[in-house]
């Protein structure tokens, strides 16, 4: 590759990069329905035509925000989990550690709770896991469209929960303990 060719590339992915990092804090204050291509161009200094040069919506890069924060974290869970043959630890370690990673990145867990998932990696990853553990007889329901929205739906109301910043009793009187 030419060597202009190549820092002309390096450019487009630090550009990219620069536009999703400024988007993060962003959708984390304002959730995924508020902001404007404006706001993302004011923050990441860039024109409105750099913009559309890689996102057309904000709907994309909400998509690529969430893939990029999300899978990060899911890159860092997997060599914790890969020695472990049982589904449900695996699925409970990732859990823990994304949990612990809310409870210590307060934009990370506003963006997760504002918009309401997680990336196309964690679902994928807590799928199999899904899958295997029912098969296993390990996990009680049958039905994998159910037991995956179980676990997203539990993982995405902690997120938008005080308690897994503090830990300890929450205001219901239930306890949220801190990994």
């Amino acid at each position: 590759m030419h060597p202009r060719t190549a820092r002309g590339q390096a450019q487009k992915a630090r550009t990219r990069a620069a536009i999703i990092e400024a988007a993060i804090p962003i959708f984390a204050r304002q959730g995924p329905d508020i902001p404007v291509i404006g706001d993302f161009v004011q923050a990441a200094g860039v024109s409105r035509g750099t913009f559309y040069n890689y996102f057309q919506t904000t709907r994309e890069l909400l998509d690529a925000a969430m893939a990029q924060i999300s899978d990060e974290l899911i890159a860092a869970i997997i060599p914790a989990v890969a020695g472990e043959p049982n589904p449900v630890i695996r699925l409970a370690t990732a859990a823990r550690m994304f949990y612990r990673k809310a409870r210590l990145d307060p934009v990370f867990r506003a963006f997760m709770g504002s918009v309401s998932g997680v990336g196309h990696l964690a679902v994928q990853r807590a799928h199999a896991d899904l899958v295997e553990a029912i098969e296993q007889g390990l996990v009680k329901v049958k039905d994998i469209e159910l037991a995956d929205a179980i676990a997203f739906g539990v993982m995405v109301f902690a997120l938008r929960t005080s308690n897994v910043e503090a830990g300890g009793r929450s205001a219901r009187g239930r306890w949220c303990v801190p990994y």
